[in-house]
């Protein structure tokens, strides 16, 4: 077995997941049978050299899955402060990429015009064109093969974590970026309250296959030869308080697992929801950690090598 990211085979192993129990928590989200997804048992692994957590195998959705989350409203928001942070490093004249870009959210907040996303939906590109946003359908290593280093910004939000092969995702943007240009991503981030969620399911397969921590970050700066222009975390965000004080406590009182069904854990659940309720009130803003979403910016060398 090898790192999906840097192909290291120094592997430790951290958890593993039952297809049963992982099938019956997407069920009692979805109401869709997802079985024929998960099969078998998926190891939760971390590679010792680029700090990489990833899922194996890695068991990514099909658009039926995917349609599914689509009915939430949570599930695609058009404004994001990932968003807002993003575009302060953007310039009026820059070509902008967007990988994943559904219908374009992402380009209503940008100063600049030229703009290309890419997405598999043909309905967000028709969504895009009515708004005058251009997507194409296309994968980006196909994309950037035609279209080497002519984009000022390459950007994916909340996209990165769903890749399969995500060695040949990041190349194929930086193939796509000119020498100086910007590389931006967005995660969930693997150093906030998200790594110690118990029955976290979307951040597993088939939704979630890898987990992006800094140091992982740090460490593509430094193969790539890249510039790290920024880090930046959100703090716990308003619909995430309630979310982040049951997750803190549990971790307090259990060992951390990716998914535990004991009826000792529900009730238990049930007790810390409550008490959690009551102390969100409690929670001042100078008091919130780092959240959700992490947003990375990275530099490419303005020198040809």
């Amino acid at each position: 077995m090898s790192c999906p990211l840097c192909l290291g085979v120094e592997i430790k192993s951290i958890d593993s997941i039952s297809p049963e129990k992982l099938s019956y928590l997407y069920k009692k989200l979805t109401k869709v049978d997802f079985s024929y997804l998960l099969s078998v048992e998926i190891e939760y692994l971390e590679c010792q050299i680029c700090k990489l957590r990833f899922f194996d195998p890695m068991i990514t959705g099909d658009e039926a899955f995917y349609n599914s989350l689509q009915k939430f409203d949570w599930y695609y928001m058009d404004e994001k402060e990932e968003y807002l942070e993003a575009k302060k490093y953007i310039q009026n004249s820059d070509k902008v990429l967007e990988i994943g870009s559904g219908k374009g959210a992402f380009a209503k907040h940008l100063p600049t015009k030229d703009y290309v996303g890419l997405d598999f939906s043909s309905h967000a590109k028709k969504m895009a064109a009515e708004n005058g946003i251009t997507v194409e359908i296309e994968m980006v290593e196909d994309y950037a093969k035609k279209h080497r280093g002519e984009f000022d910004v390459v950007a994916s939000f909340q996209v990165l974590e769903h890749v399969s092969e995500p060695k040949a995702f990041i190349e194929s943007k930086l193939e796509a970026l000119r020498p100086g240009g910007k590389l931006i991503i967005a995660v969930p981030s693997e150093d906030s309250f998200l790594r110690y969620v118990n029955n976290g399911i979307l951040n597993m397969p088939p939704h979630h296959v890898t987990r992006w921590s800094d140091a992982t970050f740090k460490f593509i700066a430094e193969k790539y030869d890249l510039n790290m222009v920024s880090i930046y975390h959100e703090k716990v965000q308003d619909m995430h308080k309630q979310w982040y004080l049951s997750t803190l406590i549990s971790s307090c009182l259990f060992s951390s697992k990716l998914i535990d069904l004991s009826v000792f854990r529900k009730i238990s659940e049930k007790c810390i929801n409550f008490f959690s309720k009551i102390l969100v009130k409690e929670l001042k803003s100078e008091m919130l950690p780092a959240g959700h979403t992490v947003l990375v910016v990275l530099q490419k060398s303005s020198v040809m090598k």
